[in-house]
């Protein structure tokens, strides 16, 4: 069952949540994938509300999923697991993309601050670092060869689900097609402490 909703304010993540409980199975996980496309330009050249923005899409969108679906996870009867997806730019800053890296950097303390305080409780709270861009149709013409595909990204997730480890932020990047061929890697095996 398709359950649709948003996280930009705090009513519409609890009507997402009430959704979600009217189903009457708790969920075993949460995949937390929020944003959208990433528009270019300088911090210098914008106003503060271009990076207000940029915080709001991803940092408070996910404090709203957070606190709306987290007790969701907790009331399940197996491990329940919140996973947090962050995309690239949180290492290092991208010219003419500040507002993502500031973002991106903001996002991965909120999920270490979220997995401090959730410790010792029935959820484990994870975040996946993808750490390049998606090769999509959109952006094909313009992709690194190490640019992973969305399959790629969904078979990691499937991964980091069936075997939750201890990281709090586990990288995910593509490996170099001469890698890629025989067994398949293992997806966990790049991780930060």
């Amino acid at each position: 069952m398709k359950v649709l909703g948003h996280t930009q304010t705090e009513t519409a993540g609890a009507a997402l949540a009430n959704a979600v409980r009217l189903l009457r199975r708790p969920p075993g996980a949460v995949v937390a994938l929020l944003g959208g496309e990433l528009k270019p330009g300088r911090l210098l050249d914008h106003g503060s509300p271009f990076l207000q923005q940029a915080l709001e899409d991803s940092v408070f969108a996910h404090l709203v999923a957070a606190r709306h679906l987290l007790p969701l996870l907790s009331e399940s009867a197996l491990a329940a697991h919140y996973l947090v997806i962050g995309g690239p730019a949180a290492e290092l800053p991208w010219a003419g993309y500040g507002h993502a890296s500031i973002a991106s950097a903001a996002l991965r303390m909120f999920s270490r601050a979220l997995r401090e305080e959730t410790q010792g409780g029935p959820v484990r709270v994870q975040q996946l670092s993808v750490c390049a861009p998606l090769r999509t149709r959109q952006r094909g013409h313009a992709a690194c060869p190490d640019w992973p595909e969305p399959n790629e990204l969904g078979l990691q997730v499937v991964d980091l689900l069936s075997a939750p480890g201890l990281e709090p932020v586990v990288r995910f990047e593509r490996r170099p097609a001469r890698q890629r061929t025989g067994p398949t890697p293992d997806p966990l095996s790049e991780t930060t402490p």
